[in-house]
């Protein structure tokens, strides 16, 4: 009696288990059907689809009038809407059924998934770049993941990404059937007079060849798996109340007020698409996404051809056929045989000529500053140039009063920093109050800091970078040139038009020096070298090293310090970034390049790029990372990474001392452009015209210079004539070489900064001899990275206002008043150049509104001539 009760609960324990199995079982079939059947493709589509485009319609809608975006908005999806009926039409079953047969039909069924694939593909990598970077991919910049640091910098965004593409197939989950039965409504609507079974479905009539009604759920869904009995029975039971559900009226009702709201939508958007007025800008919020590499990768017009200029005065008529290239000035010095950076003068080809430029304005015969009278006594035997990656100007030094560590209090609960939080701050940049002189900073003094006494030097507090991206603004900073209006690194493929800072050291190395100077060393031979911690390998940058004068043994970078040839040892750090480590390898190198100068008599000239503050703004591990705000990761990473170059120039400042060259050496810091996350939450300059990514310290530091700030609006383009004339006045030269300096001086675009700055000047208009003369502005340019799209402008006389002049089509102008918008919250964004001028007069007056008009015509000179000078383009040879 117990065996047998035994035995009946065994069985009735496994029956129960074997029950709870098969429960299992169908639930996770159930659910993984739900991923693996066309209305969760379809769901994902829909999802990236219009999610891309809400994306798109986001990052331009400030362009938009209010007026235009109520009375077409709707119409900016009817592409998507057709795109998405397309993809409902594919997936609709006649394709991918089970019971389809016949080479054409699989085919046909490959081709169409390899389109769906493509559409999800593009839709979701729009998503992902637009939660990384805060802004619209570009799709003709899609080179940039061509080699490993580019590669690199895109998996930055490898988790973001990661969570959007989980988001959209949790959603796609959730909504299939709604979105599936939504777009099948418009897909009949649209396929009705050709279909069949559309009209079947449409008039609820039974369709012959029709395996299934419209409004029930397809049970191909578990192809794979055998169906069992009970799932059988099941089946039945739901098809019989459905086929009752049906019969009730309320659910014809709505079965044809769903068809009338789907004609509806259609007809709204044929009626609306019909009447929009053909304006570009709304053509081009009207693209699908799918479509945009393909109006990116297109061949466009300059969009500056299409403005037309009406009040513009006198002096900027008839610039069309102006051009500033002329041949090479006369340089008896050069050698015989052909130097780099002086082809021009050996090849008898056209060169810059600074007479010729209608834009140029000189101050070189203006008196130096007052406070520059005795620079006989400032000795400059050696360069450094440190270009601070990543740096804005209000973080060297930072002070309490400004955004970054407004942005920051403010996240803490009672908006007020821990203890430990104010104290990084109050400590992070003492070194850059001691090169600027800046001590004014609000915070309280902490122990131990000098007593408001700085290094000696220049400050410019309102220096302006000539491009936003890296390689770029190098060229623009040590070439005394404005970059190409190309997207990234085209410079090394290219004519630069003006020797560089390694040029010029190198020609005055082939001058037989008649006299020292005022100094010993006047005659030495100049060495030059470019290092940093990180590749040369991204985009070419090595190249364009080259391309700027520095010899090809005078490049040290991560590859050469990790590797065997290094010459103080191999290398084995990890990576604080994706393009290398920290700084501290370079301090031999350094060190090195002085004592060498020293040994040979000879002069040093080093070029030094920090890395540390490049996003992902990571530090070594032996740094202590202090949070700073709360909910701010990216802030506060960014700040504590600059806190530790801080820490690093204090170094370098520190070894200069020790080995004796500090007071001979001209030390200038300068940043290749800022970042505007305080002010937008954008991690990165690209596409990113906000005026904090232009706004870099500059500082001409030297231990016998007074102490000097400058408020004048000037640009990182003067740094190469500044650091020519300091070199003259200072006597650091030999007579040959100072009258071969004296030649090149005159020659470059931009004004001395040892002098006061010219903000304009006196123009003879072209239009007649006989009138009077007027004021040409001092217009400064920025190159805003990639560098093809966008120019920033302003000029020294309104050095607050400020226009980013479209160069290509499909990107807006935009005008800012900094002095009253300090954080560009509010800019006055158009594509439509005639109706964002008049926005511009309407909000601050007819002056501004006539200013951004005669900017508009000198960026549209500008941009021609600059093709011009860099042989790129139509004038390439």
């Amino acid at each position: 009696m117990d065996r047998h009760s035994g035995n009946g609960r065994g069985r009735g324990l496994a029956l129960h288990v074997a029950s709870r199995l098969r429960g299992i079982r169908r639930l996770a079939l159930a659910t993984s059907s739900r991923f693996t059947n066309c209305r969760f493709v379809f769901a994902l589509s829909a999802l990236a689809v219009l999610g891309a485009k809400l994306v798109h319609v986001y990052t331009h809608l400030s362009a938009l009038a209010t007026v235009h975006m109520v009375r077409w908005g709707y119409s900016f999806f009817a592409q998507d809407t057709l795109l998405l009926i397309i993809l409902r039409l594919l997936l609709d079953g006649w394709l991918f059924s089970p019971r389809s047969s016949g080479i054409l039909r699989w085919i046909a069924s490959c081709v169409a998934s390899l389109f769906i694939g493509i559409v999800i593909f593009l839709n979701i990598i729009n998503i992902c770049f637009f939660v990384v970077s805060g802004s619209e991919i570009h799709w003709r910049n899609v080179g940039l993941a061509g080699d490993a640091a580019g590669r690199a910098l895109l998996l930055s965004g490898l988790v973001s990404s990661v969570l959007v593409i989980g988001a959209l197939i949790l959603l796609s989950w959730l909504l299939q059937d709604v979105l599936y039965a939504a777009w099948g409504l418009l897909m009949d609507v649209v396929s009705w007079p050709v279909v069949p079974g559309a009209r079947a479905r449409l008039c609820r009539t039974k369709f012959q060849f029709s395996t299934t009604e419209y409004t029930e759920i397809p049970q191909g869904d578990i192809e794979s798996a055998a169906k069992s009995e009970e799932q059988e029975k099941q089946y039945g039971a739901r098809s019989v109340l459905v086929d009752r559900i049906k019969s009730w009226p309320w659910a014809r009702i709505w079965h044809y007020v769903s068809y009338a709201l789907a004609a509806v939508a259609l007809l709204a958007h044929v009626i609306l698409c019909a009447l929009r007025p053909d304006d570009n800008s709304l053509l081009f919020m009207s693209w699908t996404p799918a479509l945009l590499p393909f109006v990116d990768f297109k061949t466009s017009t300059s969009n500056l051809d299409k403005v037309i200029v009406h009040n513009t005065t006198s002096i900027y008529q008839g610039w069309e056929d102006k051009t500033a290239l002329r041949d090479p000035i006369p340089l008896s010095w050069l050698p015989k045989d052909s130097i780099a950076g002086f082809e021009d003068w050996y090849q008898n080809k056209k060169h810059y000529s600074a007479e010729a430029d209608p834009l140029r304005i000189s101050n070189l015969d203006d008196k130096l500053l007052p406070e520059l009278k005795d620079l006989k006594d400032v000795p400059i035997r050696h360069i450094m140039a440190i270009v601070l990656e990543s740096t804005r100007k209000d973080v060297f030094p930072i002070k309490n009063w400004g955004i970054n560590p407004a942005r920051l209090r403010d996240s803490w609960d009672e908006h007020e920093f821990p203890p430990e939080a104010l104290e990084r701050l109050k400590t992070l940049t003492p070194t850059a109050k001691y090169i600027t002189g800046d001590y004014n900073d609000e915070f309280e003094r902490p122990q131990g800091e000098n007593n408001g006494t700085g290094r000696g030097g220049i400050n410019f507090n309102d220096a302006y970078t000539t491009s936003t991206y890296t390689l770029k603004s190098l060229a623009g900073s040590l070439c005394g040139v404005m970059p190409m209006m190309a997207d990234f690194n085209l410079e090394y493929l290219h004519h630069i038009y003006q020797p560089c800072l390694p040029h010029i050291a190198a020609a005055l190395n082939t001058l037989e020096h008649t006299a020292n100077g005022g100094h010993a060393f006047g005659g030495y031979n100049w060495t030059s070298t470019f290092m940093q911690s990180v590749t040369l390998s991204y985009d070419n940058f090595g190249g364009l090293m080259k391309k700027i004068g520095f010899p090809e043994d005078g490049l040290i970078d991560k590859d050469y310090l990790q590797s065997e040839a290094a010459k103080f040892g191999r290398i084995n750090l990890p990576d604080v970034n994706y393009f290398g480590f920290e700084e501290t390898p370079l301090e031999d190198y350094i060190r090195d390049q002085f004592e060498t100068a020293k040994k040979t008599n000879g002069r040093a000239f080093i070029t030094h790029v920090t890395s540390t503050s490049h996003h992902p703004y990571s530090m070594p591990k032996s740094e202590e990372y202090v949070p700073l705000g709360k909910g701010l990761d990216d802030l506060s990473h960014y700040i504590n990474a600059i806190g530790y170059d801080d820490r690093w120039l204090g170094k370098i400042l520190g070894f200069l001392d020790d080995l004796g060259v500090a007071n001979e050496t001209l030390v200038i810091f300068v940043g290749d452009h800022g970042l505007s996350i305080p002010e937008n939450d954008i991690l990165a300059s690209y596409y990113n015209p906000n005026k904090a990514n232009n706004h870099v310290p500059l500082v001409f530091s030297h231990p016998k210079l007074p102490p000097i700030t400058i408020n004048d609006a000037i640009s990182t383009q003067s740094i190469l004539p500044t650091v020519l004339d300091l070199l003259i006045e200072t006597g650091s030269l030999s007579g040959s070489a100072t009258q071969a300096v004296k030649d090149l001086l005159h020659n470059y675009e931009g004004q001395s900064l040892l002098r006061p700055v010219r903000k304009s000047k006196e123009a003879q208009p072209t239009s007649g001899l006989h009138s009077s003369p007027e004021e040409l502005a001092n217009w400064q340019f920025t190159n805003i990275n990639p560098g093809r799209a966008m120019l920033g402008v302003r000029d020294a006389r309104h050095q607050y206002w400020r226009m980013v002049v479209p160069v290509v089509d499909n990107v807006e102008w935009r005008f800012t008043d900094i002095k009253n918008d300090h954080r560009e919250a509010h800019p006055i964004v158009g594509f439509n150049f005639e109706e964002f001028q008049k926005q511009v007069a309407e909000q601050h007056g007819d002056e501004a509104a006539t200013w951004v008009e005669k900017g508009a015509y000198v960026a549209r000179w500008f941009v021609e001539e600059n093709s011009k000078r860099w042989r790129y383009g139509p004038y390439e040879p």
